[in-house]
């Protein structure tokens, strides 16, 4: 069965993304995340044009962010879906209903559009995609009451002054081999951790979507993937780079069980394609770092950058612009 994803960037760097997997007539399609409300015009145009549907199977929303929801609020709106997979944590603390207001607004739409929601917590399966992070416990009694704070930086984790840290990132970028400049205990934001974390396996050719998620969700996915027999770093063959590409998303043990462990410059061979969506006029530098490390792992990253990505196996040809790598895979 063959599969393709496509990226579609966003000015705010928030872009939509969309899976379509199956046999020429019983095609099926997900949403996952939306981007801005621009973004989720072009992926309607795009769901209509490329795949000469008006219908989505299943929307997904990661997380509440606006930058990630307004343009699923378009696709509720445009297009017939099956089903909206998201969480409602204003179910849980009123309280947040008007601080999430653009997630909300989702809710507000199917239930006018009669489709079905559900969330997707650690377990459920949304189609062929299996959700390996979060755990609802864990999202009500450790995520939900750090909604709207910022994370606490851990000693280890970066400089406190953003921009040094940002200078760092890019003296790190495009350096040798075996240095791997990833922090490994940042602490990102409960809602960015809280994000839906999937997966699913075409014809032994894996995907997996991140959202926002940090290192404790991602430590947390990979945990429930091996307790399920999915062995990751030999499986996966798309990885969506979670949150822009920051490099305090990601540690060197997460993605030695994600990704799989590094290889030595001489035995490089990349297997494996990575997405990040980045706004065109993102600083370069910063994502470098994490696309340095996956490179060492066999996977080879693209970013947005203004341009959308298309990756597929098995799936009708289509003449799309090759995506540019985020590195330079000739000097690495």
């Amino acid at each position: 069965m063959g599969y393709e994803v496509d990226l579609l960037s966003s000015a705010s760097g928030g872009g939509a993304l969309c899976v379509r997997w199956g046999l020429p007539g019983n095609y099926k399609v997900l949403v996952y995340d939306g981007g801005t409300a621009e973004s989720g015009e072009r992926l309607v145009a795009h769901i209509e044009s490329s795949y000469l549907s008006s219908r989505v199977d299943y929307v997904v929303s990661s997380h509440p962010d606006s930058e990630h929801t307004a343009g699923l609020a378009v696709v509720l709106r445009r297009l017939q879906v099956g089903a909206l997979w998201m969480h409602r944590p204003w179910t849980r603390s009123a309280a947040l209903r008007d601080k999430l207001r653009s997630a909300f607004r989702l809710e507000e739409l199917a239930g006018r559009g009669n489709i079905p929601v559900h969330e997707p917590f650690k377990g459920a399966r949304i189609g062929p995609f299996v959700v390996l992070s979060p755990n609802e416990q864990h999202y009500v009694d450790g995520l939900l009451p750090g909604f709207g704070q910022s994370p606490r930086r851990a000693a280890a984790s970066g400089p406190a002054d953003p921009g040094a840290f940002f200078l760092k990132m890019k003296e790190w970028a495009g350096g040798p081999w075996r240095f791997e400049a990833l922090p490994n205990d940042a602490v990102t934001s409960a809602k960015n951790d809280a994000s839906a974390v999937l997966y699913a396996s075409f014809a032994g050719n894996g995907v997996l979507l991140t959202g926002t998620a940090g290192i404790g969700a991602l430590s947390a996915a990979a945990h429930y993937a091996e307790r399920l027999g999915i062995h990751l770093p030999s499986s996966l063959r798309f990885l969506q780079v979670p949150n822009h590409g920051h490099p305090g998303n990601v540690s060197t043990e997460v993605l030695d069980r994600i990704v799989g462990v590094r290889v030595a410059k001489e035995e490089r061979c990349y297997t494996k394609t990575a997405f990040v969506s980045v706004s065109r006029d993102a600083p370069q530098g910063a994502e470098r770092v994490v696309a340095d490390a996956l490179a060492r792992r066999g996977a080879l990253t693209f970013a947005t950058r203004g341009a959308s990505l298309y990756h597929g196996h098995g799936m009708p040809a289509r003449r799309w612009r090759t995506a540019r790598p985020a590195r330079n895979t000739d000097t690495a």
